[in-house]
């Protein structure tokens, strides 16, 4: 491959990423959420997740994060309980109508991801994984100046 053809492949791999984000924005938009929120709902679970382990997980601002969390909570979808094994931090709880709210939503879009991994063989799943990974790395390393 040569120099002319390197922008031309990234680009086709920005358009697909692109693609694909889109589907999820849109996803998002027909069930009432963002892009972000709907991210964050796949991750809260029964026994409860804090606001930095939320963060940690999806890169997202704190800020960011509260502003879903509290969204959930005025929607009904969450609540605040108390964390016992860090009284300064609070775990966000999924209530009854929120686990119901996230099987309708997360359950498809989930489905829909691991159909689409299960169609690759094996081998291409662990080679675009370990592209991404290769590429995740050496992007960040190159972004903050290594």
């Amino acid at each position: 491959m040569n120099e002319i053809d390197r922008p031309y492949n990234l680009k086709r791999f920005y358009l697909q990423w692109q693609k694909l984000n889109h589907v999820y924005e849109d996803y998002a938009k027909i069930h009432d959420l963002t892009y972000i929120s709907m991210f964050i709902l796949q991750l809260l679970d029964g026994e409860g997740t804090t606001q930095k382990e939320l963060c940690d997980i999806l890169y997202f601002p704190k800020q960011t994060v509260n502003k879903v969390i509290l969204s959930f909570v005025k929607r009904g979808y969450a609540a605040m309980a108390e964390n016992p094994k860090d009284r300064r931090s609070r775990l966000i709880v999924l209530t009854e109508k929120g686990k119901e709210f996230q099987k309708k939503v997360i359950s498809h879009i989930e489905q829909a991801e691991l159909q689409a991994f299960a169609s690759l063989s094996e081998r291409e799943q662990e080679v675009i994984t370990d592209l991404w990974e290769k590429y995740t790395s050496i992007c960040i390393n190159k972004i903050n100046g290594s």
